[in-house]
């Protein structure tokens, strides 16, 4: 798998061993990879989605992982593991496809996650399947988050009480 290098980042599609090493073992992959990763993003709901990840890893083609897995945001010039984005997987019968992500504490507010954001989304557009990506029900409360898709160029196409959908089309 290739990476995506933006202005202050490297994005690392992880392997499916990668991936499931994040959790079980992540001493075993900070070796492999040649830096540290963050451990403060590991919660529960994390487990939960990357055990998800793996399971569907598993059913697919290893040429359509790269639409499954996270992402891992490496900061250049430390380098270091700050934070993880991806895909829900492929794009639907629509072209959509949906994205997620989540960053260091430490490493918030310097524009990191807007950079990764951006540069999946570019990458995602070069695939013809791809022609919206959307980040639905995104709590109005997570401030942050609603903050860097509107950066990245995302315009709210529903609203609940609760959350924002948000949408860019190609």
């Amino acid at each position: 798998m290739k990476s995506i290098q933006t202005g202050q980042l490297r994005l690392i599609p992880l392997t499916l061993d990668q991936l499931q090493n994040y959790i079980a073992n992540p001493e075993a992959l900070e070796q492999e990879l040649g830096f540290q990763v963050s451990r403060e993003i590991v919660t529960d709901r994390l487990h939960r989605a990357i055990a998800m990840k793996v399971e569907k890893m598993k059913r697919m083609a290893p040429s359509e992982y790269e639409w499954y897995t996270y992402w891992l945001i490496v900061v250049k010039d430390r380098p270091f593991g700050a934070g993880l984005a991806g895909f829900k997987g492929l794009p639907d019968a629509q072209g959509q496809a949906e994205i997620g992500y989540g960053i260091d504490p430490t490493y918030q507010n310097k524009g990191y996650m807007t950079e990764a954001v951006k540069g999946l989304i570019e990458w995602a557009f070069q695939d013809p399947r791809c022609k919206a990506m959307i980040a639905p029900s995104t709590k109005k409360s997570n401030i942050a988050s609603n903050h860097v898709l509107e950066k990245v160029g995302m315009r709210v196409y529903g609203e609940t009480e609760e959350a924002l959908d948000w949408r860019i089309d190609k």
